[in-house]
């Protein structure tokens, strides 16, 4: 019981960092990049996924980027 409470500890310190970390460097950083593999780590310990949510708000912002960079480019 006392372990498990520890990993969900864990797992909401590093979605608050892998958060931060987007919101100040970007998602193509390495450092997000690092930090999001040890997220998967400790949420397949856990027996659970990353958020869809939040990964879909990360294909978002991506393809919105994408396209604007498209934009420019015209």
């Amino acid at each position: 019981m006392f372990i498990m409470c520890r990993l969900e500890d864990a797992i909401g310190v590093l979605e608050y960092v892998v958060g931060m970390r987007e919101e100040k460097l970007g998602t193509a950083n390495p450092d997000v990049d690092d930090e999001k593999k040890r997220l998967a780590e400790l949420l397949k310990e856990a027996g659970r996924a990353r958020n869809r949510k939040a990964k879909s708000l990360e294909t978002l912002l991506q393809s919105n980027s994408m396209k604007k960079k498209k934009e420019k480019a015209k």
